[in-house]
């Protein structure tokens, strides 16, 4: 027959096992779940990256779009300004002229009006 104290001992061995087995499985459950805990954050930051490059692409795109359509703009506006310049110029030329229409049109009549005040 086996001693008492030796089957105590056995049987807190025994015990000592079953605790050791039930934290090695909760451990493993643990570490498997920080695992695939750890791999969502990986593939969550992934995701992020992936957004922000592609937010990033879109954002470039926008402001050669951007520039393009200032360059666009300005070009017309140019032009614009320049063909104001222009008129203004013609204007500024036919009033000149039409000026001169109206001072010879006066010397005319002057003129004229001179003739018939003569006695023929």
């Amino acid at each position: 027959m086996a001693h008492p104290d030796w089957e105590k001992y056995r049987d807190s061995l025994v015990k000592e096992v079953k605790s050791y087995e039930i934290a090695k499985a909760a451990f493993a459950e643990e570490k498997s779940k920080f695992e695939s805990d750890r791999k969502s954050e990986e593939w969550d930051r992934e995701g992020l990256r992936g957004k922000l490059r592609t937010a990033e692409e879109l954002l470039s795109k926008e402001c050669e779009e951007y520039k393009r359509i200032c360059e666009k703009d300005n070009q017309r506006s140019y032009a614009t300004c320049n063909k104001i310049t222009e008129l203004e110029g013609k204007v500024a030329e036919l009033t000149g002229k039409v000026e001169d229409s109206q001072a010879t049109k006066k010397i005319a009549e002057a003129d004229l009006a001179e003739v018939k005040a003569q006695p023929s």
